[in-house]
C-alpha cells in the first residue's frame, strides 16, 4: 500500500476541514495510506515568498527535511502548498549554494534536506497511484450523465515542468475522473483561467469579477456544478456567489474532486463534509438519482 504524509497547509484546515476530511476518506478507501504528517509549519506561500526569497525557501525547505527524515513522500492538497514546494525542491536540487545555506539553517534542528523525498498533488496521485480504470471498478453510486466542469486553478498545473500534474493549456486529469464515475465533463469558456483568488489583497472587486464570470460562462454551459482540487479557488468560487444580487437558487455548486469520488465510492457522507459546503451539493447528488 502506497503511504503519504498529508500536507494540509495553513488554509484547508481553517477553512475547508471538508476537504481535508474527504481526502482522507476518499484515498484510503481506493488504498492509499494517510499519515499524519506532525511538527510541519506554514510553506510560506505568496507572503512570505514575495518579501523574503531566503525565509520562504528555508521555511519549505524544512518540511522538504522532515518527510525526509520520516522516509515518506508528501501529498500536497493545497495548490499553492504543492506549488511552493514543489519549487523549492526544483530549486534546493538545482542550486548547491541554495541547499548549502538552508542546511545550515536546518542544523540547529537535526535535519537536512538531500532530494530523497517527493511532492505528489492529489490529482497525481488519483492519476498515477490509482488510476481512472480502478475509480471507474470501485464506483458504486455513478453520476449518470450529470454535466459537471472542471476547474484546475493556476498553482496546481503552472509551471508545468515544475508541477507536472497536468497539461496547463489543455487540462484533462479532473474531466477523466468526471467521465470515470459516470457524469459529463463540461467544457466553457476560459476554462483554463484563473478564478480570481490571487487578486483578492490587491482589488477585491477585480477578483470578485473575475470569479464571477467564471461562474456565468460553467452556467451558460449548463452544468451542474463545479469540480475543483485546490482549495483557494473552491473558496473564491463560491464566495463571489454571496455577492451581488444572486439567489440562493441561482447558486452553482463547488464541490471537491474528493467529496465527488467519496460519494461514488459509496462514503458515508457525513465522513465527506457535504454539510460544511457553503453551497449545497445536494442538486447535483439528486440530479445523480433522477437519472437513474
Amino acid at each position: 500500500m502506497k503511504e503519504y504524509l498529508l500536507y494540509t497547509g495553513c488554509t484547508t484546515p481553517v477553512r475547508l476541514p471538508n476537504y481535508e476530511a474527504s481526502v482522507k476518506a476518499t484515498l484510503e478507501k481506493l488504498g492509499i495510506k494517510i499519515c499524519d504528517f506532525k511538527d510541519v509549519t506554514c510553506c510560506g506561500a505568496q507572503f512570505v515568498e514575495s518579501l523574503n526569497k531566503r525565509a520562504f525557501a528555508a521555511m519549505s525547505g524544512r518540511i522538504l527535511a522532515l518527510a525526509e527524515k520520516q522516509g515518506k513522500d508528501i501529498l500536497a492538497i493545497c495548490g499553492a502548498c504543492n506549488g511552493s514546494l514543489k519549487h523549492i525542491k526544483h530549486e534546493l536540487d538545482h542550486d548547491k549554494e541554495l541547499r548549502d545555506e538552508i542546511n545550515e539553517l536546518l542544523k540547529d534542528e537535526g535535519l537536512e534536506y538531500t532530494g530523497n523525498v517527493q511532492v505528489r498533488h492529489l490529482l497525481q496521485v488519483l492519476r498515477d497511484d490509482i488510476g481512472y480504470e480502478k475509480i471507474k471498478e470501485a464506483t458504486v453510486k455513478p453520476l449518470s450523465g450529470v454535466r459537471l466542469s472542471a476547474h484546475y486553478g493556476c498553482h496546481v498545473t503552472r509551471p508545468h515542468e515544475i508541477m507536472q500534474v497536468d497539461d496547463p493549456e489543455n487540462p484533462r486529469s479532473i474531466d477523466d475522473i468526471i467521465e470515470a464515475i459516470g457524469g459529463i465533463a463540461v467544457d466553457y469558456a476560459g476554462k483554463t483561467r484563473c478564478c480570481g483568488g490571487p487578486m483578492l489583497a490587491m482589488d477585491e472587486e477585480l477578483a470578485g469579477k473575475i470569479g464571477m464570470e467564471k461562474i456565468l460562462n460553467v452556467k451558460a454551459a449548463s452544468s451542474e456544478g463545479i469540480v475543483t482540487a485546490c482549495v483557494f479557488c473552491d473558496i473564491q468560487l463560491t464566495q463571489v456567489q454571496f455577492g451581488g444580487n444572486m439567489s440562493s437558487e441561482d447558486r452553482l455548486p463547488i464541490i471537491t474532486v474528493p467529496q465527488l469520488l467519496g460519494y461514488v465510492l459509496g462514503i458515508e457522507e457525513e465522513l465527506l463534509g457535504f454539510d460544511l459546503n457553503k453551497i449545497s451539493p445536494s442538486q447535483i447528488l439528486e440530479k445523480a438519482q433522477e437519472v437513474k
